[in-house]
């Protein structure tokens, strides 16, 4: 394959990628995303086999089981919400996801341990300066803040690299920041949170499949709406960002007075920790960082609120 068709079938996988993070449902087959690309779906199927290593139909059903072991883990669903929630009914879902990790949803739920999960909070503490803090002084519930926040359409770009999903974070993070910067601030979007994350499940993607994230979110408020259309016909090509709907609703916002290669991990072991003992439980996977600064930045945690 030439280099410059490897590119472009690149960057056809990686918005493929993108398209499905945004189709919970699982609605978008192989046809429908190979047409929204523009592509023959018998040639978008060789070519994601190819480069991706994996067929398009697996990787989607993948990513929607992955995102029901994560609702597992973390949230106060119950197996058969979170099989609806993931494009299933409950039956489908048992059926696939025991094929998928050799046990049953119940069972999995149970586990004080995953095998990814352990392999990326290791790879993290490797490759990160996690700060710490044995006593609970910064990441600890009762400073957590319940905010509501709006839905959002998230303007984002997939870090490029292959197979270290963290070790990418830290060497285009500024890259990609400072664009990101920019565009907020020649749209006056002031408000706008600049934001990283990853489009997987941290629980149970493999490590070597994350695919991490920086981007803007851009409240779906009329006031915005200029916003959106500027960035949609000016930006969102030339800079190669794609969308994702986030949905609004209420979230624990935590301050941490650190920057996030220094937040990361303690982060993630605080929100496991928070889920696992019951101070509260998530509504979906997508927890994000805001960038404050060099020194600061906040978490936001879509938690459930039951009453």
């Amino acid at each position: 394959m030439k280099p410059s068709t490897l590119i472009h079938w690149k960057h056809r996988i990686e918005h493929a990628i993108a398209i499905s993070h945004d189709d919970p449902y699982g609605s978008l087959d192989l046809r429908k995303v190979a047409n929204m690309l523009n592509e023959s779906p018998d040639n978008f199927s060789h070519k994601f086999a190819e480069i991706y290593g994996d067929t398009f139909i697996a990787f989607n059903k993948r990513r929607r089981l992955e995102a029901g072991a994560g609702e597992l883990r973390h949230s106060g669903y119950s197996i058969a919400d979170i099989a609806e929630r993931c494009g299933y009914t409950l039956s489908s879902f048992s059926r696939g996801f025991r094929e998928l990790y050799g046990e049953s949803p119940t069972s999995f739920r149970d586990r004080r341990f995953l095998d990814n999960e352990d392999n990326t909070l290791t790879r993290t503490k490797i490759i990160t300066s996690p700060r710490q803090d044995p006593h609970s002084l910064i990441f600890n519930p009762d400073r957590t803040v319940d905010v509501k926040l709006p839905d959002f359409v998230l303007y984002y770009n997939i870090l490029p690299g292959q197979n270290d999903p963290i070790q990418e974070l830290m060497y285009f993070h500024s890259l990609y920041h400072q664009q990101l910067q920019g565009l907020r601030d020649s749209l006056l979007l002031f408000d706008a949170m600049v934001v990283l994350g990853t489009l997987d499940v941290v629980p149970v993607t493999p490590y070597h499949r994350m695919k991490m994230y920086l981007g803007i979110l851009v409240p779906k408020l009329s006031p915005y709406n200029i916003a959106h259309l500027q960035i949609q016909r000016n930006f969102q090509q030339p800079f190669r960002l794609y969308t994702k709907q986030m949905e609004g609703g209420n979230f624990k916002k935590l301050t941490m007075p650190m920057n996030y290669a220094e937040a990361g991990l303690p982060m993630y072991q605080f929100i496991n920790n928070s889920c696992r003992e019951g101070y509260f439980k998530m509504r979906n996977n997508h927890f994000f960082i805001s960038l404050l600064g060099d020194s600061a930045c906040e978490v936001y945690i879509p938690w459930l609120k039951l009453h």
